[in-house]
């Protein structure tokens, strides 16, 4: 029986530890409300793949560093929030499962000259759309799936954080060569 008391006390001993790690676990689960809202609607870090806003973005090639950026959220539904150069986040609109980066570059009621494939030489952006290129001649952008509805913005892309080499805030220009793009600017 005496062997059995330093059992009893020890198994008493680790209750108080059991309270405080089950308490400390409903504590952190009330958070996950709070930081899946935040996550949703307010602010991101990602990781940007591909090169499609290369030098931008991801100016190695090659493809080991990945640059990783601040998504802002708050605004994105609202199209008056943007302007011409702000890097952003939608939908691909060819595959909605996915995401792309792109560089808005004109605005509804804007004429546009294409690059090939599009096939006209000009377009005019239709009311609440952007006309958005990567700043990687090789990208598939507007050029490739034509004007894209501001419905399928979901964030800014406001700031690069990593690599620490390139900290900083995301260039409202870049990239392409200089050509004029938008034939009539109404911004």
């Amino acid at each position: 029986m005496s062997g059995a008391q330093p059992l009893f006390h020890r198994l008493k001993a680790s209750r108080p530890n059991l309270y405080f790690t089950g308490k400390t676990i409903l504590v952190a689960l009330s958070w996950v409300p709070a930081m899946v809202y935040v996550a949703n609607h307010v602010v991101w870090i990602g990781v940007i793949d591909g090169s499609s806003m290369s030098p931008t973005l991801n100016p190695e090639s090659n493809g080991l560093i990945r640059d990783v950026a601040f998504l802002w959220k708050v605004n994105a539904k609202n199209y008056d929030s943007y302007t011409r150069g702000t890097v952003v986040v939608l939908r691909n609109p060819r595959d909605p499962t996915s995401s792309v980066v792109k560089r808005i570059v004109a605005f509804e009621g804007e004429t546009v000259r294409t690059r090939f494939p599009y096939p006209e030489s000009t377009c005019v952006i239709p009311k609440k759309h952007f006309w958005v290129e990567g700043d990687n001649i090789h990208s598939v952008d507007s050029n490739t799936y034509g004007p894209v509805s501001h419905a399928l913005v979901t964030a800014k892309v406001t700031r690069i954080i990593f690599p620490f080499s390139r900290l900083g805030m995301v260039p409202l220009f870049g990239g392409r060569d200089p050509r004029s793009v938008v034939v009539n600017p109404n911004r």
